[in-house]
């Protein structure tokens, strides 16, 4: 390679290196669990596009649900701004769109037909079995996007179990196949009786009721929707949305998006590390590069500061994403033993792992006294924060809980300004639990980095 165009690759690039080499040249050079880090990832555009696959609305059809359509006024009407809006949204894919009517059966419905759903007199006295809906999304295409346009009031006379068996198992099967699930709730004018109370009692009437959107489908999916959702066309749902009055909960196994600098370090003064530039110039490829004085650190290691990786930074995670609970930092060692791109990465040897390092925030010090353990040479240290289990009662949902209420405290439910929902907190508790499990099977790397150490 030319070495003045190779020096002024490195100027130009400071702490990282870029394409300055032949093409093909770059991360396959390097660990397959450091190239994610090494290649300059994309920042999220403010438009996310949908990968496409099919799309179907599913628009509940009981009796109650007519209550939305009668207490809509001439500027707040968002059960019919959705059933008007949602078939059409066009940043959705809708080769292959579909709206079905839902309450004791399934009903594919014509654009027409759905239209017809905008006036009062389409809903009768049917229950909306919230169950069988999820079953078939559960067992659809794994690239499907589904939304269900509901109260989520979960009566089913048809079934004996309580809310939480009822859905466990298909919320289970959507996470197992890679799908996400989101929960937008809005708070919307209501006019007529309450139906399906604990108590049985058929007394009670709203003025206002929370309307939902259950969203499922692969993540990229699931952020072209809640793209959409933000400049939905609707007046009302748009207000609800731009003022945050709109609540959104995020059911994910994907909780991070890639992010520019998400594997950048801090140099901390004085340090017993500095900036140096020795791996070969590649394509594609940016990671921090330091040098570390061994004699240096050895005669104050405890006193020399390090650099820092700050953690996964607030915009690598999706919005409303359910995902406080356990999670751990772990660091691969590899050492240089040779200086070319050989297949496999056979350049670099597995040399373990670092043990410390790690913060309870999330971040990693690249720290002198860890350092010291290693002989003279070369290394990439590989990063990563990994999630490994879901806390319940997670903050992401606590507005659905807020939000809920049951047979025990009816009687102070009905008195509330807006009415609640029945066992909304049972849903909120059984996706947690899925998630949980998930996660648990499979923990989640929400980001990472990789640095190269020369040690001397």
């Amino acid at each position: 390679m030319d070495r003045k165009f190779s020096a002024l690759c490195s100027f130009a690039l400071a702490l990282t290196l870029s394409g300055c080499a032949a093409e093909g040249d770059g991360p396959g050079c390097y660990p397959e669990n450091a190239r994610k880090w090494m290649t300059a990832a994309k920042e999220p555009t403010s438009q996310s596009a949908d990968p496409g696959g099919p799309y179907t609305v599913y628009l509940d059809g009981s009796g109650s649900m007519g209550g939305y359509i009668r207490g809509a006024t001439s500027v707040e009407r968002p059960l019919a701004d959705l059933i008007g809006m949602l078939p059409g949204l066009r940043s959705i894919d809708r080769s292959e769109a579909s709206v079905v009517r839902f309450d004791e059966e399934f009903t594919d419905l014509t654009r027409e037909e759905a239209n017809a759903m905008q006036s009062a007199a389409a809903y009768g006295s049917k229950d909306s079995h919230i169950d069988q809906v999820l079953g078939r999304i559960a067992s659809a295409d794994g690239e499907s996007l589904s939304v269900v346009v509901s109260d989520l009031w979960l009566v089913n006379s048809g079934i004996n179990t309580g809310v939480g068996v009822a859905l466990s198992e298909q919320f289970a099967d959507i996470f197992a196949n890679g799908r996400s699930v989101a929960i937008y709730g809005f708070e919307v004018p209501y006019s007529g009786r309450v139906s399906d109370l604990p108590s049985g009692s058929r007394n009670v009437s709203a003025s206002k009721r929370y309307l939902f959107l259950l969203v499922a489908g692969p993540v990229a999916r699931v952020d072209a929707f809640h793209q959409a959702m933000q400049s939905a066309s609707s007046t009302s749902i748009g207000r609800y949305m731009a003022d945050d009055t709109a609540k959104y909960a995020l059911f994910t196994t994907e909780p991070a998006r890639d992010v520019e600098g998400t594997q950048s370090f801090a140099l901390a003064p004085r340090s017993a590390l500095t900036v140096r530039q020795f791996l070969p110039v590649r394509n594609s490829v940016r990671v921090p590069q330091y040098r570390f004085d061994k004699s240096a650190a050895l005669v104050g290691a405890s006193s020399m500061p390090g650099a820092r990786w700050a953690g996964v930074p607030r915009s690598a995670i999706r919005v409303g994403a359910t995902m406080e609970g356990s999670k751990r930092g772990e660091t691969k060692i590899y050492r240089e033993i040779g200086d070319g791109c050989a297949a496999n990465a056979a350049d670099w040897a597995n040399d373990g792992s670092l043990r410390g390092g790690w913060e309870a925030d999330g971040s990693f010090t690249l720290e002198p006294g860890e350092l010291t353990r290693l002989t003279t040479g070369r290394y990439l240290l590989v990063g990563s924060q990994i999630w490994t289990d879901v806390s319940l009662d997670n903050p992401a949902t606590q507005w659905m809980r807020d939000w809920s209420f049951n047979a025990t405290n009816e009687a102070e439910a009905i008195t509330r300004p807006v009415m609640p929902t029945l066992d909304l907190a049972v849903v909120a508790r059984i996706l947690e639990l899925e998630l949980q499990r998930a996660v648990r099977a499979k923990p989640v790397k929400l980001g990472g980095f990789a640095v190269a150490v020369e040690v001397k």
